[in-house]
């Protein structure tokens, strides 16, 4: 009985959400391409140091308006790059695919005209799927498996409106991670990694 009563509740949530969003906000998608620029990390205990390479990004966001200040953004992104674990005197390289999911709340402080500025904050987490790996340049199988990070999404940017519902979206995202380790021991390092992506993208407002 509690859960149909949850259940029914959630419903009309969702509903209300969406009546009122489309009184006083709107929803806009958007599609974008960028770039991912990862720190070195070095291990507090221990001789590792993970290099990752940089990539490029594709990202996905579905953006509901409550109004005109306040948001909230679904984003989906993927991008592939190699992570080199360092562990002198040999270098392993793990090539990944990663998908990012995250949620973040969207704030639009001011407009002005044709800009409209924005900040947001959230969380999710970063799945890291690996491909080949090498070892000191030599593809060699270490038996490295799919993991998941949890990460917190921090940023800001601006869309400036270039038709109607059209706009073009600059902004820099900022993730920061647990360090991936593929489940294997060697390559743990307990530290916090970072990806800064900046990105343009095309949005569309409805």
């Amino acid at each position: 009985m509690l859960k149909k009563a949850l259940s029914a509740g959630a419903i009309v949530f969702v509903f209300a959400v969406f009546s009122y969003a489309q009184e006083v906000g709107h929803f806009d998608v958007s599609l974008g391409w960028g770039g991912v620029f990862s720190k070195t990390a070095s291990s507090k205990i221990g001789n590792v140091t993970i290099v990752p390479t940089n990539s490029g990004l594709v990202l996905g966001t579905f953006r509901l308006r409550f109004n005109h200040i306040h948001g909230l953004a679904v984003n989906i992104g993927h991008t592939n790059n190699s992570l080199i674990y360092v562990l002198p005197p040999d270098n392993y390289r793990v090539r990944a695919g990663i998908t990012e999911y995250t949620a973040a709340y969207v704030l639009n402080p001011v407009r002005f005209h044709k800009v409209e500025p924005f900040l947001f904050a959230g969380a999710g987490g970063l799945r890291f799927n690996p491909g080949n790996t090498y070892v000191d340049g030599f593809q060699n199988t270490i038996g490295a498996r799919q993991q998941t990070s949890l990460a917190v999404l921090y940023g800001g940017g601006a869309d400036y409106l270039v038709w109607r519902g059209l706009a073009v979206r600059l902004q820099y995202r900022g993730l920061v991670y647990k360090e991936p380790n593929f489940h294997l021991a060697q390559f743990f390092t307990g530290v916090k990694g970072h990806m800064a992506e900046p990105s343009i993208g095309i949005v569309l407002r409805f």
